[in-house]
C-alpha cells in the first residue's frame, strides 16, 4: 500500500513551496510590474498496488501568474494614449503661457505703439512724441523677434524631445529582445521564468509610454514587437533600432526613421500612432507650426499696413515717408533630395489674402502639384499658381520627378521683423495733400476726405487749381475747370450734387476728394 508517511510529506513540501511563493509575493508587493504568482497543486502519480492504483501525495505543477493578456494589452493602450495627451497638454500650456502672457505678449506691444501713432497725430509737431512713437516701435519689433526666437526654441524642444524618446526606446527594445532569448531559453527547458516575464512586462508598459505598439506573443514564449503600419522594432531575439534623421525639405527639423539594409534611413515619422513621440510630432506640425505662421502673417500684415501708410505722409522735413518697418517677404526651400534644376519663387500680390500656412510644391515627372500644408488642399499644372494672396513661379531648367519645394509666405517671418525708421522727424505724420478755399470766394463750396491712395505723382508736381464754371462742360452744364493734375472739366451739379460727390485723380497718387454745397462763379478750391 501507499506510503503514508510519503503522502503526509508531498503534502508539507507542497505547502512549503506554496507558503514560500506567498513570501515570494509579500516581499514583492511594493515591487513595480511585479506580478503576483499562484502555486498550483497537482497530484504526484498513483502507484500500482494489485489490481488498483492508490494515490502518493501531491506537489506543486506549476508557478504561474495572476496575468491577464487582455488586461495588460488594454494598459499598454491607455499608456500610449496617456503619453501623447500628456506631452501635447505640456507643451501646448507652455506656448499658450507665451502667447498669453498679458504683460509681455504681443497685444500690449501693440497697443502700446498705436496709441503713440495716435498721439503723434495729434501733435504732429512734437519731438519728444515722436521719439516716444520710436521707442514704443522697437518694442514691437523686440517683441515680434522674441516671441519668434521662442517659439524657435519650441522647434528645437520637440527635437530634444525626438532625440531622448528614440534613445530610450533603442535602449528598450534592446532589452526586451535580449529578455526575449532568456525567456525563450528558460521555457524550452521547462522552466516557468515569471520574473523574466514580469521584466519584459514591464518594459513593454515603457516604451508604450513613449510609442505606441502592436505586440504579438509568439509560441516559444517571445514577444515581437511592431509600430507603425508594421515596422518590426523587436523580433525573437533581434531589436531593430531607431535613429533620427533630419528633415529634407523642413531646415533644422528632425525627423524618426530606422535604418535600412542598403544604407541611409526611412522616415516612419507619419506612421507613429500614440506614446510620447507621437505627442511631440502633433504638437509640431499641429500646433507650432500655426502658431509661428500666424505670428508670421500679423508681422506681415503689420509691416505692410504700417509702410503703405506711412510712404503717403509728409515728414517734418517735407518728404514722402518711405518704410517705417522691414518689408518681409516669403522664402522658398529647395528639398536636399532634389536633383533637377528648376527653380522656384513666390510673390504676395495681397496681403490681406495670406494664410497661415506653408505649401508643398512638387513635381511628379508629369506635372507639378502645389498642397497647402494646413488642410492639403491640392492644384496641379505647368504653373504659376496664384493662390491666397501669392504667386508661385517656376523657372530655370528640367524639374526632375521627385523635386520638391518648401514654401513659406509667413512662417518665420516675425524673426526679420525690424525697424527702419531712423529718426523722430523722418515719421510721415502730415497729408501729403492739403486744401484750401479761396478767401474770395462767396458761395458755400466745401472740400472734404482728401486722401491718396498710392506714391505714384506725389509730391504734386504743382499745386491743382478747380474754378467753379456753370458752363464748365457746356452751355448749361455745370463743373469745375481743373488746372494742374489731370486738368480739364469735372462735373458738379449744386442742384443734385451738393450732399457731395467724390472725384479721384489717379495720375496725383490716386487722390480722392470730397465736393460739396453750391459754389458762385469763379469759386476757387486749391489741392497743394
Amino acid at each position: 500500500m501507499a506510503d503514508l508517511l510519503g503522502v503526509a510529506t508531498s503534502g508539507l513540501n507542497a505547502i512549503q513551496q506554496a507558503l514560500s511563493t506567498t513570501g515570494h509575493n509579500i516581499a514583492n508587493v511594493n515591487t513595480e510590474g511585479y506580478s503576483r504568482q499562484i502555486a498550483e497543486f497537482q497530484t504526484l502519480p498513483a502507484q500500482r498496488i494489485g489490481g488498483q492504483f492508490l494515490g502518493s501525495g501531491v506537489e506543486v505543477g506549476t508557478v504561474a501568474r495572476a496575468y491577464d493578456s487582455f488586461v495588460v494589452e488594454e494598459l499598454r493602450t491607455r499608456s500610449s494614449k496617456l503619453g501623447l495627451a500628456t506631452t501635447l497638454e505640456e507643451m501646448s500650456a507652455s506656448l499658450d503661457n507665451l502667447l498669453g502672457d498679458s504683460d509681455n505678449g504681443l497685444s500690449p506691444a501693440i497697443q502700446g505703439f498705436f496709441d503713440s501713432v495716435q498721439a503723434v497725430g495729434s501733435d504732429p509737431s512734437s519731438i519728444a512724441a515722436r521719439q516716444i512713437l520710436l521707442s514704443d516701435a522697437q518694442i514691437l519689433t523686440d517683441r515680434f523677434n522674441q516671441l519668434d526666437d521662442s517659439l524657435s526654441g519650441f522647434e528645437r524642444d520637440v527635437n530634444n524631445r525626438i532625440s531622448a524618446s528614440v534613445s530610450d526606446v533603442n535602449g528598450l527594445v534592446s532589452n526586451i529582445a535580449e529578455l526575449n532569448g532568456d525567456i525563450t531559453l528558460a521555457l524550452g527547458t521547462g522552466g516557468q521564468p515569471n520574473d523574466l516575464l514580469d521584466q519584459r512586462d514591464s518594459l513593454l508598459m515603457q516604451l508604450s509610454g513613449i510609442i505606441g505598439i502592436s505586440a504579438l506573443e509568439q509560441s516559444d514564449g517571445a514577444i515581437n514587437i511592431f509600430v507603425g503600419k508594421g515596422q518590426p522594432l523587436v523580433i525573437g531575439g533581434t531589436a531593430q533600432q531607431l535613429a533620427v534623421t533630419n528633415n529634407s525639405v523642413y531646415p533644422n527639423r528632425l525627423e524618426v526613421g530606422v535604418a535600412q539594409a542598403g544604407g541611409g534611413v526611412a522616415v516612419i515619422s507619419n506612421q507613429i500612432s500614440g506614446g510620447e513621440l507621437q505627442g511631440a510630432l502633433d504638437f509640431r506640425s499641429r500646433i507650432l507650426d500655426t502658431a509661428r505662421a500666424e505670428l508670421g502673417r500679423l508681422a506681415v500684415g503689420m509691416s505692410d499696413l504700417v509702410n503703405a501708410q506711412h510712404q503717403l505722409g509728409i515728414d517734418l522735413n517735407g518728404q514722402l515717408g518711405g518704410n517705417f518697418f522691414t518689408p518681409l517677404g516669403p522664402t522658398s526651400i529647395a528639398s536636399s533630395l532634389n536633383t533637377g534644376a528648376a527653380t522656384v519663387s513666390v510673390t504676395v500680390n495681397n496681403v490681406s489674402d495670406l494664410e497661415a500656412t506653408d505649401y508643398l510644391l512638387v513635381f511628379d515627372g508629369a506635372q507639378w502639384g502645389l498642397t497647402r500644408t494646413s488642410d492639403g488642399a491640392f492644384s496641379g499644372g505647368a504653373g504659376p499658381f496664384t493662390q491666397d494672396g501669392i504667386t508661385v513661379s517656376i523657372a530655370g531648367g528640367a524639374p526632375a520627378a521627385g523635386d520638391t519645394f518648401l514654401l513659406r509666405p509667413v512662417y518665420g517671418t516675425a524673426g526679420s521683423f525690424g525697424l527702419e525708421l531712423g529718426a523722430p522727424e523722418r515719421f510721415a505724420a502730415g497729408a501729403p495733400v492739403l486744401s484750401s478755399l479761396a478767401f474770395s470766394n462767396s458761395g458755400s463750396a466745401e472740400v472734404a476726405d482728401v486722401a491718396v491712395s498710392s506714391t505714384t505723382g506725389l509730391p504734386l508736381a504743382g499745386d491743382i487749381t478747380l474754378t467753379f464754371n456753370p458752363d464748365a462742360l457746356g452751355a448749361g452744364v455745370p463743373g469745375y475747370d481743373v488746372v494742374g493734375g489731370p486738368g480739364g472739366t469735372i462735373a458738379f451739379d449744386p442742384a443734385t450734387e451738393s450732399g457731395g460727390k467724390t472725384f479721384t485723380f489717379a495720375g496725383s497718387g490716386g487722390l480722392s476728394f470730397t465736393l460739396s454745397g453750391i459754389p458762385d462763379t469763379g469759386d476757387v478750391i486749391t489741392l497743394s
